[in-house]
């Protein structure tokens, strides 16, 4: 019974606080890198969503404007209730068919409006109010149309964290 006890295998407390300490550390940093990313995939998540938004957007407007020459189309930029609004007006023979463009934080493609399919992503439309140095928000620009720059906002809300990003491309249209 004796050598039972004189028996002193084991482990004492400092190796056990040493062990306890080692693996914390290695929690901790799993922990972190398990959590960024996780983050990562979130904020990802979030950009491609705005981004197949986007792409909707731009095929719906290329579709449009890519075909059409440059004597049917008048850039229209106006102010309503508060909202600035930027649109192609085409015409054939000197009578408007259809406009293209944004008009009240939507997005229209011949006169309707473009559904997009993620219904938590939203437009964000200019306000008039804003100083003449604002940069648009919804946008089309040509300088000597031929070329339409399209830039836009795109917003949606996750987990009550704001995501907005811009989108801008360029349209080239047939010189008659």
């Amino acid at each position: 019974m004796k050598s039972k006890l004189s028996n002193e295998k084991g482990i004492t407390l400092v190796e056990l606080l040493a062990t306890i300490v080692l693996v914390s550390i290695i929690a901790a940093l799993s922990y972190t890198v398990l959590f960024q990313g996780y983050s990562n995939y979130q904020r990802i998540k979030v950009e491609t969503e705005l981004r197949d938004e986007a792409d909707l957007i731009m095929a719906s407007l290329i579709s449009d404007l890519f075909v059409a020459k440059r004597s049917e189309l008048q850039l229209v930029q106006t102010c309503n209730n508060g909202l600035v609004e930027s649109y192609v007006r085409v015409s054939k023979e000197g009578e408007p068919i259809y406009e293209t463009g944004f008009k009240n934080k939507q997005t229209i493609v011949k006169n309707q409006p473009v559904q997009f399919y993620n219904e938590s992503v939203k437009l964000i439309g200019s306000t008039c109010t804003g100083s003449s140095s604002e940069v648009l928000k919804s946008n089309i620009t040509s300088t000597d149309g031929i070329a339409y720059t399209v830039s836009f906002i795109l917003e949606t809300t996750k987990r009550q964290t704001k995501f907005q990003k811009e989108f801008i491309n360029t349209i080239v249209v047939i010189d008659n």
